[in-house]
């Protein structure tokens, strides 16, 4: 199902730097697990088939339509600023920077930036842009701006034929809510997938791993990306997103409802933003989070890929930034002309 066309924001083409974080074990562009990693690579590929001319600081292995620029073997993260000022194209007009701690926007710098803050932490530099309303009110204080994340739904398979299992897809840490994911399993009787890396080895041990030998309803199939994450988003009968902090975005809520899969999530973080068109999915707790799934009262698969296209593209996205890009550069000339003045 395509989506709406939308108009492009009119203007010159712009020189454009796009910078990523180089933390340990940093997922080269685009990566078929890493949420940030694949946000940044919709963005760049959107702003060069608009015509812009953007330099993209990634990780080895990466790949781009931009010019592609890796970072060396060993670079820290307190080295980024140094080797992007050093290696960026000479006229660039912004700089876009999603590294996790800012490492370029709290920086002076010879050109103005953007800083889209992907995690929560409250030190973020000028400029600074938040995935969700609620993100922005958190860790901004209400400033600053907020652009949701966007997917290519056409790389996204769509299936209104579901197959009777529950999903629980991310990293296997206790804030994710994979514990009470499995509760839902329980209170059910149905059959539960759990796909993510495990990011807290004891907690898994000691709390997950006893209670799926226990039920055999209940699989942890690993790591998943590509195909297999596909193939176990659309035939999902429903997502369970059951998230118990502060979550900024939750990208896998909108690539399962891309696939035509319903997500019930409990009432945290953005998503309320997210699932803003089907208030019904909303849960105030795990035991109204069962009673939904045994009531199977979902939007219709179609519905719900219709409401992504319409909300949460790569497009959209990009029209966001590129108008943010553009009063950002607008206004700080204006500044510079007054303080000549």
């Amino acid at each position: 199902m395509a989506s709406k066309q939308i108009k492009m924001p009119k203007g010159r083409p712009l020189t454009i730097v796009q910078v990523i974080s180089n933390y340990p074990n940093a997922q080269p562009v685009p990566s078929i697990k890493g949420g940030t990693e694949k946000v940044v690579y919709e963005l760049t590929e959107e702003l060069v088939r608009r015509g812009h001319h953007v330099a993209l600081f990634a990780a080895r292995g990466s790949r781009s339509s931009a010019r592609l620029i890796a970072y060396p073997k060993g670079l820290k993260h307190e080295q980024i600023h140094q080797y992007v000022l050093q290696h960026m194209p000479t006229g660039t007009q912004i700089i876009h920077d999603h590294t996790f701690r800012s490492a370029l926007g709290r920086r002076q710098l010879p050109c103005p930036s953007v800083c889209t803050v992907h995690l929560p932490v409250k030190r973020h530099g000028k400029n600074p842009v938040f995935v969700s309303k609620r993100a922005r009110q958190l860790m901004g204080g209400g400033k600053g701006f907020y652009v949701y994340n966007g997917i290519n739904t056409h790389e996204y398979e769509f299936s209104s034929e579901k197959r009777g299992y529950l999903l629980f897809m991310g990293r296997i840490i206790r804030n994710k809510g994979v514990l009470q994911a499995i509760q839902v399993a329980e209170r059910t009787g149905k059959r539960l997938l759990i796909a993510g890396p495990i990011k807290a080895p004891v907690f898994f041990r000691q709390e997950i791993q006893k209670r799926i030998q226990r039920n055999p309803n209940i699989r942890y199939v690993g790591a998943v990306g590509g195909k297999q994450k596909q193939e176990l988003l659309k035939y999902a009968e429903c997502l369970l997103f059951p998230t118990l902090w502060e979550e900024p975005f939750g990208l896998v809520m909108v690539e399962a409802m891309a696939c035509g899969t319903p997500v019930l999530a409990l009432k945290n973080g953005s998503v309320p933003e997210v699932l803003s068109g089907f208030p019904q999915l909303i849960c105030k707790s795990i035991e109204q989070m069962a009673r939904k799934v045994q009531q199977k009262n979902y939007p219709p698969p179609a519905k719900l890929r219709l409401y992504v296209a319409q909300r949460f593209t790569n497009k959209q996205m990009t029209d966001k930034y590129e108008n943010l890009y553009r009063e950002i550069i607008r206004r700080q000339a204006k500044e510079k002309k007054a303080s000549k003045a």
